[in-house]
C-alpha cells in the first residue's frame, strides 16, 4: 500500500453526501442518510469546497443550540460546517491521509485539487 495514493482510495463525486453553498441542514442530513456516510461537504458554484458539516457538528447543534429542531433544519447548512476542513489531495500518499486523519481525530477527509475543488473523499474505514 506504501506506493498508492488518495486518488486509488478515494470516494469519487457523485458517491458520496455533497450539497450546495445556500442547501439547509435538513438537505445535507438527507444525502448523508442516502449515502450512508456521516459526512457531507458543502461546495460553491464552482464546486469549490467552502465547508463540511459532519455527524460530530450535528451532536453539538443539538446539544448547544436553544432553537427548535424545525428552525434549525431550515437554516443554512454552512452556518453549522467546519468551514476550512482538513483536506488532503489526490496525489498524496495513503500514509500520509492516515496520518492527517489520526492526528486530527477525524474518519472522513475531503480530497481536494490546487484551487480547492473538490474531487472526492476519504472514508477511513474504507482504507485500513
Amino acid at each position: 500500500m506504501s506506493n498508492k495514493t488518495v486518488a486509488d482510495v478515494m470516494i469519487k463525486l457523485g458517491n458520496f453526501p455533497v450539497v450546495p453553498e445556500g442547501a439547509v441542514l435538513k438537505k445535507a442530513l438527507d444525502q448523508m442518510t442516502l449515502y450512508k456516510l456521516g459526512v457531507a461537504c458543502i461546495v460553491d458554484s464552482k464546486g469549490l469546497l467552502v465547508g463540511i458539516v459532519t455527524d460530530g457538528d450535528l451532536r453539538r447543534i443539538l446539544l448547544g443550540k436553544q432553537s427548535p429542531l424545525p428552525a434549525l433544519l431550515v437554516t443554512d447548512a454552512l452556518e453549522f460546517s467546519s468551514p476550512q476542513p482538513k483536506t488532503v489531495t489526490a496525489s498524496d500518499s495513503i500514509a500520509h491521509c492516515i496520518d492527517v486523519m489520526r492526528v486530527s481525530r477525524i474518519s472522513d477527509i475531503p480530497v481536494v485539487g490546487p484551487k480547492q475543488e473538490l474531487l472526492g473523499i476519504v472514508h477511513f474505514h474504507s482504507i485500513i
